[in-house]
């Protein structure tokens, strides 16, 4: 079986330290967040900063067996998702000095990482890699933008927790932990615009490339039209909110929803689909 991990003794091992990592890393984030544990409060930053350079040599090494040009699958893409969500969530911490909402970005990104990891040591090595900077951006631009959809989802979820037991007057373990109301609405906000800017990227960076390639722009492809909804409903979100003064609590809903919706997506295309495109170079 021409299998990518079990052809490298190093990489194997390299991915199944990084999903020891990613588990104690989302051990120590929640046992500090529901048990306030002042040994979790200590080491969960050190495992994290310890996580994500595995994570880096790991992105490395897999990269450097095709030349450092990364196999376009899907499975890559969930690995990256991982990656990015902990970089961009430790760069928070370290200039926010918040560390309230770790265990449910960690956790997340742990997740994406080892279904990855178990996956990828399972399915043959696929020949599939890309090179040049259209592709190259458009790939970038795509990470980020499920990766920026996956925190204004798990934001908008966090918010309408706090927001229920606020009103219900039930000042118990989210309103003790998490920030207010008006910091979780700005870190939404901030990740849904972010998540439309690189899902604009992706969308023109793909264009680009195939007309660079020569290659027929497939407008009606199901994964394509997906794309330019998603985008669309997260650019008419930003709109309609100071338009039309749609509250926040109403924004989360749709957010959660497209959240949910991309993640699925994601999750199937794994299983069912090797790459998100059926191009090939």
């Amino acid at each position: 079986m021409n299998n990518i991990l079990l052809n490298n003794t190093p990489l194997l091992l390299l991915n199944q330290l990084l999903s020891i990592l990613y588990i104690a890393t989302t051990y120590l984030y929640g046992i500090h967040f529901f048990k306030d544990h002042r040994g979790a409060k200590q080491f969960k930053q050190p495992f994290l900063i310890l996580t994500v350079l595995t994570h880096i040599v790991y992105l490395a090494l897999l990269t450097s067996t095709e030349g450092y040009r990364i196999s376009y699958s899907t499975l890559n893409l969930m690995s990256m998702v991982g990656f990015t969500l902990t970089t961009t969530y430790l760069f928070t911490e370290f200039t926010t000095k918040s560390d309230k909402t770790g265990f449910f970005v960690i956790s997340f990104a742990a997740g994406a990482q080892l279904i990855s990891s178990i996956l990828t040591s399972q399915v043959q090595t696929s020949g599939t890699t890309f090179s040049g900077v259209g592709i190259g951006i458009h790939l970038l631009a795509t990470v980020f933008g499920f990766s920026a959809i996956a925190i204004a989802g798990l934001y908008s979820i966090l918010y309408l927790l706090l927001f229920r037991q606020i009103q219900q007057n039930r000042f118990e373990l989210f309103f003790q932990r998490l920030p207010n109301l008006e910091v979780l609405e700005k870190l939404t906000m901030h990740a849904v615009s972010l998540g439309f800017l690189f899902l604009t990227i992706t969308i023109f960076a793909g264009i680009f490339e195939q007309k660079a390639s020569g290659e027929a722009i497939t407008f009606f492809e199901p994964k394509l039209v997906t794309l330019i909804i998603i985008w669309l409903l997260y650019g008419t979100g930003i709109i309609v909110k100071p338009i039309i003064g749609w509250d926040i609590k109403h924004m989360a809903y749709l957010i959660i929803f497209l959240f949910l919706f991309v993640t699925v997506l994601i999750v199937f295309m794994t299983f069912f689909s090797p790459t998100f495109h059926g191009l090939t170079k």
